[in-house]
């Protein structure tokens, strides 16, 4: 949920969700690098004209602490950087599914593992599971859906978060991976993450650069967030006209829906 963050890391990085869709069958392993076409210019996505369906978001945006990934970013004792391999599909064949960074973790002192690759069994050897950030199973579900699924093609991903942190909030973003060699960096094309200079912990100040980088109006976005320190959600309504949905404990699958769901009742009722 983005307690804080200070420093906004605008990153235009790569594409939107829906370019991967025609990847779908490329879900193999990491071994076989695929082209999910993540190259689109920030620039040219904010040109698209979204999803084919007029009732789906042209943006949807994310908080990371708590609602994409655990733990927070401020209760982490130093930067994260180890990476942890595991199955990147939670419902698949551990024996067939592809393995991927799914885990980023705090080096131990006098260990010789920053920036060295563990695996997600290997975790109490060691490390403590509780300084490793890892996304929920519902984020991870719901991002796979963005990537694979055609039906949300031409959708923009970003994030907005108040992290304390912000230095590790992008570190995670560069490592955590969603497909093989498709990381969340990859995926969302902005990326408003602190709480200093244009940013504040108030949300609307995110979303303002969010809207002045995409040129997406803020009817056309869909906000998902924990709202655990105050309702980002009910403010971006009432202050913005954003459609949102609250993941109080981490975003399952079904609030990802939910939020789709809402945001399909708003659109329909703006015709």
């Amino acid at each position: 949920m983005g307690k804080g963050s200070s420093s906004s890391r605008s990153d235009g990085g790569g594409g939107n969700a829906a370019a991967a869709a025609a990847s779908a069958s490329s879900d193999t392993c990491a071994s076989s690098p695929v082209d999910h076409n993540f190259s689109t210019s920030a620039k040219q996505v904010a040109e698209q004209t979204g999803p084919e369906d007029p009732h789906l978001p042209t943006m949807i945006v994310f908080d990371l602490d708590y609602c994409l990934w655990n733990p927070e970013m401020h209760e982490l004792s130093g930067m994260p950087s180890v990476e942890v391999e595991g199955p990147l599909d939670p419902a698949g064949d551990f024996a067939t599914t592809p393995l991927g960074c799914v885990g980023l973790s705090v080096p131990k002192r006098r260990r010789n593992g920053r920036g060295r690759t563990i695996p997600s069994w290997e975790l109490d050897d060691g490390h403590d599971g509780h300084e490793t950030v890892r996304l929920f199973d519902g984020a991870r579900r719901a991002l796979r859906e963005l990537a694979l699924n055609p039906r949300y093609r031409g959708i923009i991903l970003a994030c907005a978060s108040s992290s304390l942190e912000p230095s590790y909030s992008h570190a995670c973003l560069d490592k955590l991976e969603v497909l093989p060699d498709l990381t969340l960096r990859d995926m969302f094309t902005h990326n408003q993450i602190g709480r200093t200079g244009k940013l504040s912990p108030r949300k609307t100040t995110h979303f303002r650069e969010l809207y002045r980088e995409s040129g997406v109006p803020y009817p056309k976005m869909l906000f998902f967030d924990d709202c655990g320190y105050g309702d980002h959600v009910g403010d971006l309504k009432g202050a913005l006209g954003v459609v949102g949905q609250r993941t109080p404990n981490g975003l399952t699958f079904k609030e990802f829906l939910g939020g789709l769901e809402e945001y399909r009742r708003e659109s329909e009722r703006r015709e």
